[in-house]
């Protein structure tokens, strides 16, 4: 019996954990796979939440530079806290996109409140695509399968669709929700105005993710959701003064 020998070098690069993506999650081939991406998408989602912990705060438009910096902290302590903590939700060890990862979702989200303090809604929305949007996609590929898209047979419809539903539905409360805070100096907006300055945001926002591209996709989502959120609220609103 003949034994082959592995070089020292050989053994010293070979990654110690399967290599893997969101896609082989859906597949169900590693239920390692499967528990990381899970974790990966609590811990995408868990920002979305500090919108609403602002709803009972008083607060006016334009939002304060003390209010500023207190964002702007909570922003940096959670990108920190996820940067760092990155091996925990780590796809394999070849992954190496925190950087881009946690940039793209924190300098969208940040560079929306700062340059609208008038209208804080519109960076808060962009945080709410990037969180249930963009995080509900590969949860719902793993719970509800089905069809490959045709652009990217590494992704599924039922992805797609559940980034659109799930980000609009947040995307829109979120927004609403906002406008209507309670020391507002503008009339706050209907649930359909909402609905409408979130939903093309959310539905090209869902597109781009779902294309194949070397970017990380925080940073397409964050991009198009800002841009987007942007011309629709100017379009139904005005331009945030």
């Amino acid at each position: 019996m003949s034994t082959v020998l592995k070089s020292p070098r050989a053994a010293r690069t070979r990654p110690s954990l399967p290599e893997y993506t969101a896609e082989d999650a859906l597949a169900g081939h590693w239920t390692q796979a499967s528990s990381t991406e899970l974790r990966r998408r609590l811990w995408h989602m868990a920002p979305g939440l500090l919108p609403f912990f602002l709803w009972p705060v008083p607060h006016e438009d334009p939002l304060s530079p003390t209010l500023l910096g207190l964002i702007a902290v909570a922003g940096l302590g959670l990108a920190a806290g996820v940067y760092f903590g990155y091996n925990l939700i780590r796809r394999s060890e070849l992954d190496r996109e925190q950087r881009t990862a946690v940039l793209g979702y924190l300098c969208s989200v940040l560079t929306m409140i700062f340059l609208f303090p008038s209208a804080p809604e519109m960076g808060l929305a962009v945080l709410a695509v990037l969180a249930f949007g963009d995080g509900s996609a590969t949860l719902g590929g793993i719970w509800l399968a089905g069809p490959k898209l045709p652009w990217n047979r590494r992704k599924t419809w039922s992805g797609l669709a559940s980034f659109v539903v799930v980000g609009t539905a947040m995307a829109a409360t979120v927004y609403w929700g906002e406008s209507n805070n309670l020391e507002n100096l503008t009339p706050g907006v209907s649930p359909l105005t909402a609905i409408l300055c979130t939903l093309p945001a959310v539905m090209l926002s869902a597109i781009a993710e779902s294309i194949p591209s070397r970017v990380n996709d925080n940073i397409r989502v964050g991009v198009v959701s800002s841009v987007m959120v942007l011309c629709m609220h100017t379009l139904l609103i005005g331009w945030p003064a």
